[in-house]
């Protein structure tokens, strides 16, 4: 489960951090970020470890983001890719025995069954630089305040077929907010989510 890029030890570290935390009785999340090295297997096999093993409370899951800064450009997921993968680890209703923490569907994008355009400024990133803009995993600049962050980003003009750097991001931080927008607007999703 660990990539080849991990440090030594930290994902035991982790594990028992998460074990003491549940002991403890803390509820805990994880966010895990899938990229070209995974398989529809590798992500059965994270979730259902996290899931059924370490009992997590609710798990988040997400495409890697081609980011700038990133030091290894090589392994994001294409949006095809990560179609498939999904689509397979998805499969025979496996998604629903997880207690993923998305809309139903932001787990439908990620399948390819829907088609979202991203909603950048809907999980806003603070910092000591400020807010960034326009999301955290973009290096536009910052802003002092929420006010400026929200008044001076140009939102337009972010997003697939706008900026090139958002072409093969389909990562849960720009579509989840999209996906419960569209959730909200519609009874029928409404009743979707509220019933699983």
């Amino acid at each position: 489960m660990a990539s080849d890029l991990s440090k030594e030890g930290v994902f035991d570290k982790a594990v028992a951090a998460i074990k003491q935390a549940k002991a403890a009785g803390f509820a805990v999340y994880t966010n895990s970020t899938f990229f070209n090295t995974d398989t529809p297997e590798s992500v059965i096999e994270v979730l259902d470890f996290l899931n059924d093993e370490l009992k997590v409370d609710r798990l988040e899951i997400s495409p890697a983001y081609a980011y700038e800064k990133a030091p290894d450009q090589d392994h994001f997921l294409g949006v095809e890719q990560t179609r498939e993968v999904f689509r397979k680890a998805f499969a025979d209703g496996r998604r629903k025995r997880w207690r993923l923490n998305h809309s139903e569907l932001f787990l439908d994008f990620l399948e390819g069954k829907a088609e979202f355009e991203c909603t950048p400024w809907g999980v806003p990133s603070y910092s000591l630089f400020g807010w960034q803009r326009p999301c955290y995993l973009m290096g536009d600049g910052y802003a002092k305040t929420y006010r400026e962050l929200l008044e001076e980003t140009d939102w337009d003009k972010y997003g697939r077929g706008k900026d090139p750097r958002c072409d093969n991001c389909m990562a849960h931080c720009g579509y989840e907010p999209t996906a419960v927008l569209a959730t909200m607007g519609s009874l029928k999703q409404s009743l979707r989510a509220v019933t699983g």
